[in-house]
């Protein structure tokens, strides 16, 4: 057992990669107002559904989980103070005292069975049910809670650290309040305002359990879609911090006295099948489409240097469960992609409509360029444009032939493919009805498995199951950039499994130079 946790170990701080450094050393200062130019418009905050970057930061800045990631990428205590497992199949954690919900509730162990029931209800449509379902839950007394996984479970605390696995009041949820409007967690800040898809106001949680924290009086999140925009709002000292810094930007934004820029990898960007849907209930036709990309123009042309064409499943070359066999899964390959067609019933190709998000350049530009490609194949695929609220809606009720997507890595684990394409995760799959058996059987056998070797062997397998169906075609690796004006500090970014979660970790230590 101890020999798998130091692997685990090994392989999240090889999967994670390099972060990099915090802005200016100093004292923190206590006060001032972050203004925070946030890239989606966020139109539910329900703690445990997941429905884009910008609500990934919201949810850290109004809950907390049992346990969390730092900013040197380790796993520490969070609403758990210790944990135990003699098995990993059951864990026992002891939770922190003293610790009150932003509407007075004490936290105890009656809450942490409370959200993570609450996650595995089909009712909720939470993110993580895939990762959670089957799980027992006992609360041993008020601040003692007992997990007891149906198999061994070696990605269970990595789940229990992530945003959507969010710690809320079961007291206050007796009253049916709209989750997707209000917010009482236990998180470094409390919600003083909310106006769906266009702003959000935080104020500072005066009983943070974390003492000194956080520095912040006040943060302003404001919902900037475009692109252009945002970048003006930061130049112009409307903002101080804007996340997704357009690709386009990154260079020149370094370049500017007063502002500073971070980037680091972990996201991928894909085209998202509805395989309920004719013709995509054909793999031979997503295979078809996996051939027919220029990944490397869409590279040049849509993320200008800072994007790696992706041609095999998206694990890191830096990860130990990294698959050389199935990096050139797929190639720039026409001639290919029409024979497969062909196989499929469909010589002379077909109409479809392709979803795109408006709001960033990247999907604009890569699904110009996809649209180009299909085209030369026979495929005649109508770009419709539309805002993000849209897109989360098409996904989540499944109303879609396919879209651009982007992607972060959500878990330093390779049982984030269960986040993906587990039958029961709302984040794609449920959705649209998609469950491959041989996938199912796969993720439970990779999580329960205690060897590393054996793990890698079954991801293995399951990686080229994920080839043969090619449910998502990969497109490509992006860089993933933050800029703030240099008054502002404490900011750490983290790359790979922690790209997405990094601005909700670092809010409670940030502060304002004056």
């Amino acid at each position: 057992m101890k020999r798998l946790y130091a692997f685990l170990a090994l392989a999240l701080s090889l999967f994670i990669a390099a972060t990099v450094p915090c802005a200016e050393a100093g004292q923190p200062m206590a006060g001032g107002t972050l203004r925070y130019g946030m890239v989606t418009e966020v139109s539910s905050l329900d703690p445990h559904v997941y429905v884009g970057s910008s609500w990934k930061v919201l949810n850290a800045t109004f809950y907390d989980t049992l346990l969390t990631f730092n900013q040197d990428a380790q796993l520490v205590p969070a609403l758990a103070e210790s944990w135990e497992t003699s098995d990993a199949k059951t864990y026992t954690l002891r939770l922190r005292r003293g610790v009150r919900f932003h509407g007075g509730e004490p936290f105890t162990a009656r809450d942490v069975k409370y959200s993570l029931e609450r996650v595995m209800d089909p009712k909720t449509g939470a993110t993580l049910r895939e990762n959670l379902a089957g799980t027992k839950i006992t609360a041993l007394d008020d601040f003692t809670i007992k997990l007891e996984r149906p198999t061994s479970d070696a990605t269970l605390l990595n789940v229990l650290a992530l945003p959507e696995a969010a710690i809320i009041s079961s007291e206050w949820m007796k009253s049916d309040p709209n989750v997707k409007v209000k917010a009482n967690g236990t998180g470094p800040f409390l919600l003083k305002d909310y106006e769906p898809a266009v702003r959000a106001v935080a104020e500072k949680n005066p009983n943070y359990f974390r003492k000194g924290q956080p520095y912040l009086d006040r943060i302003e999140f404001r919902m900037i879609k475009n692109d252009d925009a945002r970048v003006n709002a930061l130049r112009t000292g409307a903002v101080d911090m804007i996340e997704f810094v357009p690709w386009k930007d990154i260079d020149t934004l370094q370049r500017q006295p007063g502002i500073k820029v971070e980037a680091s990898g972990g996201a991928f960007m894909n085209l998202w099948f509805n395989t309920r849907k004719k013709p995509f209930d054909d793999a031979r036709v997503r295979r078809a489409i996996g051939f027919a990309i220029d990944r490397d123009a869409i590279s040049r042309a849509a993320f200008f240097g800072h994007g790696t064409p992706l041609y095999g499943p998206p694990t890191a070359p830096d990860s130990p469960y990294y698959n050389r066999d199935l990096a050139n899964a797929f190639s720039y390959d026409p001639q290919r992609a029409k024979t497969l067609l062909k196989e499929a019933g469909y010589p002379d190709g077909f109409e479809c409509e392709l979803l795109v998000f408006q709001g960033l350049a990247i999907y604009t530009s890569t699904a110009q360029i996809v649209q180009a490609n299909l085209k030369q194949v026979g495929i005649n695929a109508r770009i419709k444009l539309v805002e993000w609220a849209n897109v989360v809606e098409s996904k989540n009720k499944g109303a879609y032939d396919f879209m651009v997507y982007g992607v972060n890595v959500k878990l330093p684990d390779p049982d984030v493919y269960a986040y993906y394409f587990g039958g029961d995760s709302t984040y794609w799959a449920n959705p649209i009805g998609f469950r491959d058996e041989k996938i199912e059987t796969l993720l439970k056998r990779g999580r329960s498995l205690t060897d590393s070797d054996e793990r890698k062997k079954v991801y293995a397998e399951l990686e080229r199951r994920v080839v043969e169906l090619s449910p998502w075609v990969f497109i490509n690796w992006r860089d993933q950039a933050q800029a703030y004006k240099d008054s502002v500090q404490g900011y750490k970014q983290l790359g790979g499994a922690l790209s997405e979660s990094g601005p909700g970790i670092a809010l409670p230590v940030m502060w304002i130079k004056r």
